[in-house]
């Protein structure tokens, strides 16, 4: 379990200028916190690098708020570690576009809908899906490893295969996020348990979405939805690999404190205290940590269900709704509170 992660995650800043409802990091204009500097920032990049960490993601709110992330990122990618750019798109310029293609960076642009009326109600934002729009063909023009997200919400669930179609046509990679309660989030905007199952089962029978841990070439859209697992182990549909991450990879938050999931309030350690290697080692062996990743342990429905080793719900979920790491995943079909 020491092996090093395949990537980090870097939250760079809680400042967004956009205020979507679905933001588990509560970003906007106004939002504060004791960030990383610019030679805080690289010092744990170069740890990274040592650790034999191979990418490191650029998340926020929005990345591009941080007048050195440029810097950040050329810093990055001229250590050998690959750059990738998470971001809502909005900000992009042609320069900064030419500058991300020459650091060899790959980018995620955050993309939940192509209806201008729902990407309002989502992002509060009337003009903002143009702006994006037009930064995803920048990117494509340029040669840019480019790939959008969606967060899937209430509003914009059923809409999805127009999203879908256009991510292939574009021939963009496309990655589907289950929305945590939290943040600006509320369990309102997340489809119930059976709207879930049956948007699920559409996404396999329509789209052959796999798993985010099994993306590859022959498959260019993906989820991040650990009771995904569940509904294909269910249908007999193929041998797939448990897909939360917790244990095997850090996340690292603006003031610099580290978590295994980012929505789990349980901090590892602090870069800016210690070194990325011991923060690690002591991550792998938690006893917290190796204890989420035991079924075993898993109680309620969970607990019970014949496919806990290849899903085992989401913890960070469980904890949001019910304080309890343990408990039933809260949108799961199987769990009878969320009809």
């Amino acid at each position: 379990m020491e092996k090093a992660p395949i990537h980090i995650a870097w939250q760079t800043t809680p400042k967004c200028n956009l205020k979507c409802v679905y933001c588990y990091a509560n970003a906007g204009e106004d939002a504060k916190a004791d960030v990383l500097s610019t030679s805080e920032a690289k010092k744990f990049i170069l740890e990274a690098s040592d650790l034999g960490v191979k990418s490191i993601v650029f998340t926020g709110g929005e990345p591009l708020t941080r007048s050195d992330i440029l810097d950040l990122i050329e810093f990055t990618s001229d250590i050998g570690l690959k750059p990738i750019l998470a971001t809502n798109g909005t900000l992009l310029s042609d320069e900064f576009i030419k500058k991300l293609k020459e650091a060899d960076a790959s980018i995620a642009i955050n993309l939940p809908t192509v209806s201008e009326e729902i990407h309002r109600r989502l992002t509060g934002a009337s003009s903002s899906l143009k702006t994006k729009l037009s930064a995803l063909e920048k990117c494509l023009k340029h040669g840019l490893k480019c790939s959008i997200g969606a967060a899937i919400t209430k509003l914009n669930y059923k809409d999805i295969d127009t999203l879908l179609s256009y991510a292939l046509e574009k021939d963009l990679y496309t990655d589907l996020l289950a929305v945590m309660p939290c943040g600006r989030a509320r369990m309102e905007i997340i489809p119930t348990g059976l709207e879930y199952h049956s948007f699920l089962q559409r996404l396999w029978k329509k789209w052959r979405v796999v798993p985010m841990n099994a993306i590859s070439c022959d498959s260019r859209i993906s989820i991040y939805e650990p009771i995904y697992l569940a509904l294909l182990a269910e249908s007999e549909e193929g041998d797939w690999r448990r897909l939360c991450s917790i244990g095997e990879t850090m996340h690292i938050m603006e003031d610099g404190s580290v978590r295994t999931c980012v929505f789990i309030p349980y901090t590892i350690g602090n870069v800016r205290k210690e070194g990325l290697n011991q923060i690690w080692k002591r991550l792998a062996n938690d006893k917290l940590v190796v204890k989420l990743r035991d079924p075993e342990k898993l109680k309620g429905v969970c607990g019970a269900c014949p496919f806990k080793t290849v899903c085992g719900g989401c913890r960070a979920r469980a904890y949001l709704v019910k304080g309890d790491l343990f408990a039933s995943d809260p949108v799961c079909w199987r769990t009878s509170d969320v009809f």
